[in-house]
């Protein structure tokens, strides 16, 4: 007789798993841990299972094999209405027809939810009390600013995933066949666990369609301009993450998840091709929210709100301006100089060098600049020292002694969990590639989360799935967790090149940079 099912529940009941340790406090009014595996059906809306089409500088991709798996933290409930609190998602899909007899696709791989407690608010509440009059006058001003959120408004937890598993295929996908595990542990991804899934009975789930044209960071060597790919469509964005293939043991850590999680917000609505002057913004606007309070002092002179570097010309004569001028991200933008800024619906990619100079040159100004004491490192890029005098400097921008320290030739995992864990801003520049290893764009976010569990790592980022003159994260901030290892290089699937891939893909981190504030200590 097999044994799983005792297996599992001994699992579950706690034998086989330990307290999370966490860099993060939560409020101990959190809801109380569910100590065995739930189904998630459909009727609560808790989850989304949606098909994305990609509208990229390469082109439109429609109806792809990619979809998007959204989880709603205020939604999550037990059959008492009690908010189910933080956990992990699993999700199992099966054929839309034929027998039982096969494992279902294990397609969504613990992804982590916490409960909405533990979320922070959306990013008009991330404004100090010393702005909010001017937050007030500038509103009605100017179409930039974005209006107040409700509080404990948590993001969804979302991650991609295979909508045909096993098939390279295109067209539209109405609804899908799953099973959905709630735990408030993660699941080891063995058989004993899969053929136990196997036992709850699949829901029909409606699959939505959505629209994800977030992109603008050029690579690390230079390159800006992507051009469109020669191969399929389905493929010029390489595979979408593939499902689980359950091991017979259980992984050597069990017993020892780890995560550090900092605060999900803010995450600032992006105009077009803009997510990297977004992701420096988001990262010094965390550390003012996290450092500014009674018996400290680190300030950021300008508000989080919408705006552009918006080009102007002289006869032939090119030079950038904020606008408005209070927005942190429209004075970062206009520091790295994008082409074709007219609107938040115009812009080109920002370079590489353009985002070192962009971040640089905006701190390093006294009159939009002025932040107080920060130090910078990074990982990836060639250059030892980026900054002033040294890589990315070309005269073109006044960057008054500020520098980046290179610490490691390549981005990993554990230099981010490290500096997360102390407490710094990390955001990464990654890159996509078809299926053939050609480069195809690139995106940068910043990482607000990192862990471990079942002998793999992951990270948590966030930013703006639908970038342009809209706001969309103030109704429906993106984050996504990705679980990160060096699968292979662009092209060779299999073949190490030292850069993670993320979820497995053809998609690979070329930069992270660590961002500290060092605020100044307040005497009463």
């Amino acid at each position: 007789m097999k044994q799983f099912p005792i297996l599992l529940f001994t699992l579950a009941l706690g034998l086989g798993f330990s307290a999370i340790t966490s860099a993060h406090r939560y409020p101990s009014t959190q809801p109380q841990h569910h100590s065995i595996m739930m189904p998630i059906t459909p009727e609560k809306g808790a989850v989304v299972f949606e098909q994305v089409s990609f509208d990229l500088e390469i082109g439109l991709i429609a109806d792809s094999d990619w979809g998007r798996f959204r989880v709603k933290p205020a939604r999550l409930l037990d059959r008492r209405g009690k908010h189910l609190g933080s956990g992990y998602i699993n999700v199992f899909l099966y054929p839309d027809s034929g027998s039982g007899a096969q494992l279902p696709s294990w397609s969504v791989d613990n992804l982590f939810v916490a409960a909405p407690a533990e979320t922070k608010n959306i990013q008009a509440h991330h404004i100090n009390a010393a702005h909010r009059k001017s937050l007030n006058k500038y509103q009605d001003r100017y179409p930039f600013m974005p209006r107040p959120m409700p509080a404990n408004s948590p993001a969804d937890a979302s991650i991609y995933f295979d909508l045909r598993p096993g098939e390279d295929g295109e067209g539209s996908i109405r609804q899908i066949r799953a099973a959905i595990l709630f735990s408030p542990q993660p699941l080891p991804t063995i058989t004993d666990i899969a053929q136990f899934a196997a036992q709850f009975p699949a829901q029909v789930y409606p699959v939505r369609t959505t629209r994800i044209n977030a992109e603008g960071a050029g690579h690390v060597d230079g390159r800006v301009s992507p051009v469109s790919s020669t191969i399929p469509n389905t493929l010029s964005l390489g595979r979408p993450p593939q499902p689980v293939t359950p091991t017979p043991s259980l992984p050597d850590d069990l017993d020892f998840p780890i995560q550090v999680i900092q605060a999900d917000q803010p995450n600032l609505d992006a105009g077009r091709n803009q997510c990297i002057p977004i992701a420096h913004a988001n990262a010094l606007q965390y550390l003012e929210d996290r450092y500014d309070s009674l018996l400290l002092a680190w300030r950021v002179p300008q508000l989080h709100i919408r705006g552009i570097g918006k080009i102007n010309s002289a006869g032939d004569v090119l030079f950038w301006e904020p606008e408005p001028a209070n927005s942190l991200v429209a004075n970062i933008d206009s520091y790295g100089r994008r082409d074709n800024v007219q609107d938040l619906d115009t812009g080109g990619y920002t370079s590489f060098c353009g985002s070192i100079r962009g971040l640089f040159g905006y701190l390093a100004d006294p009159v939009s600049g002025s932040l107080d004491a920060a130090a910078f490192r990074h990982q990836g890029s060639s250059a030892l020292v980026l900054g002033d005098n040294a890589g990315c400097d070309n005269g073109t921008v006044i960057m008054d002694g500020i520098t980046s320290q290179q610490e490691g030739q390549f981005p990993t995992w554990e230099w981010i969990f490290d500096e997360l864990a102390q407490g710094r801003a990390v955001t990464i520049l990654f890159s996509w590639y078809d299926i053939d290893g050609e480069w195809k764009g690139g995106h940068s976010v910043r990482v607000y989360g990192a862990a471990k569990w079942n002998n793999k790592h992951y990270i948590l980022t966030l930013d703006d799935a639908v970038q342009g003159d809209n706001f969309s994260n103030l109704t429906s901030p993106q984050t996504l967790q990705w679980e990160v290892a060096d699968t292979g290089q662009p092209g060779m699937a299999g073949v190490p090149d030292g850069r993670l891939n993320m979820n497995g893909m053809s998609w690979e981190i070329d930069f992270a940079l660590s961002y500290q504030a060092k605020p100044t200590l307040l005497i009463p």
